[in-house]
């Protein structure tokens, strides 16, 4: 194999470059909120084609004795052991903080993100709080809505089968994304509404859990080596060819400049069917970048070989989780310390913030990582010792 492989005796260990693409696309996420990297939301879209292929790999690689009841029942437990704990401490703190000190408290806020439905809690309005930063949570929502269905479908139905139907999400995805456009278009609300509508919405964005499934899959019957390249050249073709379309729009409907360039990839868009295209071609790209990553590519993987940046990816989901509150606290900082003015701040302040709160965010992260989640991760295996529980297991991934 030419550019190594995941197969074999190394199935069930964590890959390394896999680690750093969630470092590059927690980063983005970050620097988007910080006001540095208006397209920093497809680093979303990349931990959604991640989790779909780790989450698969982690059950295919392993042969089980278990029964699909049994095994569905631990697919579960190791989900809710990997992404509750942390999340639920984090929507408690907020609870705390908001009766306490802001003396008030949403239900339907706390009940949204209680009950993995926050995404649809944020497009009707009624998801974020005033005094916590919540409203990046939504996402966590759209995967475990997956999970609840996909977990399901995993152990139920063949491998051929499944493969046949996740392939056909990848083309319904964006037809569900039409259907949807179509019919909150005549709802009355503005762009940003409609356009928050598609991005926030449950299963419309199954296609990028797919993509990623179908690259596990693709592993297992020793593909993915022949296919990673050719997928990764399509992605960015595919992105490329978007951008090229609605830039030309753009211009042809009298923008000029960097104005052209406006509203391609960058936000929440909506307008002559981006929210339906845009999403397709971040997953192809996406799918390509994990592909790459997983045979350890020469193309990418002198990028993504860094233990600096694997060891983040490995603490990135605590990192999303903390982020915002971490946003919160540095501008608070700068504003008081420093009396930075206003919410416009200037770029090197936004720099500055970002500095602060991506370090204060990691640290946070590996603190959490290592002191909290491992031993719910670990779970009936937590009494054991360290040098007992191989640290990079799958069941450790999100």
């Amino acid at each position: 194999m030419s550019a190594g492989s995941i197969h074999g005796a190394h199935a069930s260990t964590r890959v390394g470059p896999i680690d750093a693409l969630r470092c590059f696309a927690m980063t983005a996420v970050v620097a988007q909120h910080n006001g540095l990297l208006p397209f920093g939301w497809t680093g979303v879209w990349l931990f959604f084609v991640i989790s779909g292929f780790v989450v698969t790999q982690s059950v295919i690689s392993r042969p089980s004795a278990d029964s699909p009841a049994q095994g569905l029942s631990r697919f579960f437990e190791r989900r809710v052991r990997r992404i509750v704990p942390i999340y639920y401490a984090y929507i408690g703190a907020a609870l705390l903080f908001c009766l306490f000190v802001g003396g008030e408290a949403d239900p339907i806020v706390f009940a949204s993100l209680l009950g993995f439905f926050n995404n649809i809690a944020m497009t009707l309005g009624h998801g974020a709080l005033r005094l916590w930063p919540v409203g990046h949570l939504w996402t966590i929502s759209v995967e475990m809505q997956f999970y609840a269905v996909y977990g399901v479908l995993l152990f139920l139905m063949s491998r051929n089968r499944l493969m046949v139907l996740l392939a056909c999400s990848v083309v319904a995805a964006p037809i569900l994304r039409m259907l949807a456009s179509i019919y909150i278009s005549g709802f009355g609300w503005d762009s940003e509404a409609m356009a928050f509508a598609i991005y926030a919405g449950s299963f419309l964005h199954v296609d990028a859990f797919a993509v990623g499934a179908l690259l596990a899959m693709a592993t297992q019957k020793g593909l993915i080596d022949r296919i990673a390249r050719p997928l990764a050249v399509t992605g960015f073709s595919v992105l490329g060819c978007y951008a090229t379309i609605y830039v030309s729009i753009n211009y042809s409907t009298g923008a000029r400049g960097i104005d052209a360039f406006r509203n391609v990839i960058s936000g929440i868009i909506w307008g002559q069917y981006r929210e339906v295209f845009l999403y397709s071609a971040v997953v192809m790209a996406s799918g390509g970048l994990v592909a790459l990553a997983a045979v350890k590519d020469p193309l990418v993987d002198w990028l993504l070989r860094s233990r600096v940046l694997q060891r983040i990816g490995e603490i990135s989901y605590g990192a999303y989780v903390y982020h915002a509150l971490a946003i919160v606290l540095c501008w608070s900082f700068l504003r008081e310390i420093f009396g930075v003015p206003g919410d416009d701040w200037p770029l090197h302040w936004r720099i500055a913030r970002f500095v602060l709160s991506y370090t204060l965010t990691i640290v946070a992260a590996e603190l959490s990582y290592r002191y909290f989640e491992t031993g719910f991760i670990r779970g009936k295996r937590g009494k054991t010792t360290a040098a007992q529980v191989p640290p990079y297991s799958t069941a450790d991934l999100r």
